[in-house]
């Protein structure tokens, strides 16, 4: 089952309660609450407070998308904190800053006990790691974020997926067909060469990419073309057709 919603970064300069209006207005249940645009970090008083506002509103937190990157020695038991407080049970990361071809293989390996060690910090509140699937990152290729999933090897390390330019479209399915024991959410956009467009133009792609998806996850928009409003409505209701017919 797929169960739509919305990272709020699609709104950077939009408070949370219109985050929150444009998600009832939408027919959206889940938020994926940001990082730096909705939540300061270690402001864990802002994140309980969007919290009650969510809650208040029958919404669902989808995760706390963090902005930890792995290799920048950051502070991660912030976003700990945090993600308790906004009632999220995942935490969004970034796998490092750099493309994965051009990393050594101490470099590699360093990336690996680090997401190790935060994943046991993780587990002991019961939250689940979810990498950014992501070009210049340790995920920018197929085979690089399925290996780095398996090499840190922990249960409650995961990740996101979405459909990254990098990628042509045979390569984003593969690889969203081997993650699925790993797949948390999905983030929902549609992009060509000449950048943000409609999600209904995107419709038919988007079928097959959902094709591939089994089980329950959150199906978060993201990237509206131009950030309006009405362009943010029009893809709400491209994804509840999506959904529907999944």
């Amino acid at each position: 089952m797929l169960i739509p919603g919305i990272v709020s970064a699609t709104f950077k300069e939009k408070s949370a309660e219109d985050v929150i209006a444009l998600c009832l207005k939408a027919g959206l249940k889940a938020i994926e609450w940001s990082e730096n645009w909705h939540i300061a970090e270690g402001d864990v008083e802002e994140a309980a407070r969007i919290a009650s506002l969510t809650a208040m509103n029958s919404l669902s937190v989808a995760a706390f998308g963090s902005y930890y990157r792995l290799g920048e020695h950051m502070d991660f038991s912030s976003r700990i904190l945090c993600a308790k407080a906004l009632g999220a049970d995942v935490i969004r990361i970034w796998g490092g800053g750099k493309p994965s071809s051009e990393l050594t293989d101490c470099e590699r390996a360093s990336l690996v006990e680090e997401a190790r060690s935060i994943s046991s910090m993780a587990e002991k509140d019961g939250l689940t790691i979810a990498l950014e699937w992501h070009k210049n990152t340790v995920t920018d290729t197929n085979e690089s974020g399925l290996n780095f999933l398996k090499e840190v090897s922990m249960s409650n390390f995961k990740t996101l997926w979405q459909p990254t330019q990098v990628l042509s479209i045979p390569e984003r399915i593969e690889g969203l067909e081997t993650l699925q024991e790993y797949l948390v959410n999905l983030h929902v956009y549609y992009w060509d060469d000449s950048g943000r467009r409609p999600l209904s133009e995107g419709a038919e792609i988007w079928r097959e990419y959902l094709d591939c998806v089994s089980g329950e996850h959150y199906a978060l928009l993201e990237f509206v073309k131009d950030n309006t409003v009405e362009q943010f409505l029009s893809d709400a209701k491209t994804l509840h057709e999506l959904i529907d017919r999944s």
